[in-house]
């Protein structure tokens, strides 16, 4: 089963939890922290997986915080390191912002902040958590029609629902990132070509001249194009959804990320409401000068 979830909701679980399992790209002090670490003085049996060169940390503050995180769990007794530390481990990135708590999966489109902005999904499909613990593992799960947890697979799942909309009255989608990918890209330039109605809202914090091209590119074609402030990641087609932590970007096909295709009513409704704040709160792509 699929639900709406939150913060409050995932906190409960941990508090009387046997196991948990959580992961994040960096996890800063805060709640989820504190609740990590009241969980291994309970005697939980508490695992904590955080990427050793998250993204976008030039400073290093990203990656302190993440040495932070560990060592508090580790000195109470939990299994805590950091994933990715060099290229020579031969380890994947680690992009999935995921929980597993007693066999239930809580799965974040942001690093668990403390702000309550987030967008967390409860997924009690046992397949699912135990994927999530297998990536974590550093294996990679079989075929799932509806559950990713690599960037590839899971960006493959989003076009998958893309390509099958051609003849959807309208198409709604958001990225914190957004590039050439052989897979987004390519099915958003399939629907503009069909006249289908496409919104695309992308954060504007890490635009650059190459993801400004592709977007005017979509433009161009008919696509409309907003910047924003926001950083979540979801594809609407009408009475289905794709939800996930993966970027529509290339990156790292074996990054280790989560995807998400659902139908449930109570997912889309807040998912659309979602969107049409966002986009109400977006500015429309401004074409630079040639």
């Amino acid at each position: 089963m699929i639900a709406v979830s939150s913060t409050d909701q995932l906190l409960a679980a941990i508090q009387r939890a046997r196991e948990v399992t959580l992961s994040a790209c960096t996890l800063r002090a805060g709640v989820i922290l504190d609740a990590l670490e009241a969980a291994c003085r309970r005697g939980t049996e508490v695992t904590l997986r955080l990427e050793g060169r998250p993204f976008g940390d030039p400073s290093g503050e990203l990656l302190e915080a993440n040495q932070a995180a560990v060592s508090a769990v580790k000195r109470l007794g939990g299994d805590a390191s950091l994933q990715d530390v060099d290229d020579s481990a031969g380890e994947a990135p680690l992009h999935m912002k995921a929980a597993v708590v007693d066999g239930v999966a809580f799965l974040d489109d942001r690093n668990w902040p403390s702000d309550g902005e987030d967008f967390i999904v409860r997924d009690s499909f046992p397949g699912d958590a135990g994927a999530i613990v297998d990536a974590l593992r550093g294996d990679r799960s079989g075929p799932n029609r509806f559950f990713w947890t690599h960037k590839s697979d899971a960006l493959s799942g989003e076009a998958c629902l893309l390509y099958g909309a051609t003849h959807a009255r309208g198409v709604e989608i958001e990225s914190e990132s957004f590039g050439y990918s052989r897979r987004v890209y390519g099915a958003i330039k399939l629907l503009a070509e069909h006249h289908v109605s496409v919104r695309l809202l992308v954060s504007a914090r890490d635009l650059n001249p190459k993801e400004q091209q592709a977007l005017e590119r979509l433009q161009q074609a008919g696509v409309d194009v907003r910047t924003c402030d926001l950083d979540e990641k979801m594809a609407l087609v009408e009475n289905r959804a794709w939800i996930g932590s993966s970027n529509a970007t290339f990156g790292v096909d074996d990054q280790i990320d989560w995807g998400l295709r659902t139908d449930a009513p109570p997912v889309l409704a807040t998912l659309h409401a979602r969107f049409g704040y966002n986009w109400s709160a977006g500015t429309q792509l401004t074409q630079t000068e040639q």
